[in-house]
């Protein structure tokens, strides 16, 4: 995540509370499902969370998307439109993520996540200016392993991947790199 972006995330979370009482921030984790196991973990950090920020309560609603884009865009619009989130945690998945992209950009509102792809926020945008990666792009996690490779003598390599956005990025970024 750019440095320069984390004041402007904390600005936004802090002055969206001042329309009214309290900030409600949603949260999509996939709880259940394939990606369950990296999901409950997000999903039981909720109660660490602070109760407040910049002097006001904070509510998190918690939405299971099950591990699937449409439902993961299915809970954002419903945070969007019935719970008036004022900001956004998740969701699990790089597909969940890039699925959401349109209605978080179309409603602006901030949404902070953890998933690796660099396509959530590369090339910069319109759309994706409203999303703030917490974790490194792929191509830092690429060069370890390819700087990895060279270095023990490796020359071939197979690529196994998702056959979805994060994989399709993986691949991309990876193949580059190798190439080099």
């Amino acid at each position: 995540m750019n440095r320069t972006r984390l004041p402007l995330l904390a600005a936004l979370l802090c002055t969206a509370g001042l329309a009214h009482a309290d900030l409600k921030i949603g949260v999509i984790a996939s709880s259940t499902g394939v990606t369950a196991v990296v999901g409950m973990p997000q999903k039981n950090t909720v109660a660490l969370l602070p109760a407040e920020i910049g002097g006001q309560k904070v509510e998190y609603i918690v939405l299971d998307d099950a591990s699937d884009p449409t439902n993961a865009v299915t809970n954002v619009k419903k945070l969007l439109s019935e719970h008036k989130v004022d900001a956004l945690i998740g969701p699990t998945t790089t597909p969940a993520a890039l699925a959401m992209l349109d209605f978080v950009a179309e409603s602006k509102t901030p949404l902070l996540t953890t998933v690796g792809s660099s396509a959530l926020v590369q090339p910069m945008d319109e759309k994706k200016k409203w999303v703030f990666k917490t974790t490194q792009n792929d191509d830092l996690i690429a060069e370890a392993v390819i700087e990895h490779m060279t270095k023990t003598g490796m020359k071939t390599i197979g690529f196994i991947g998702f056959n979805d956005p994060y994989g399709e990025n993986w691949f991309k970024v990876f193949s580059a790199m190798a190439e080099k």
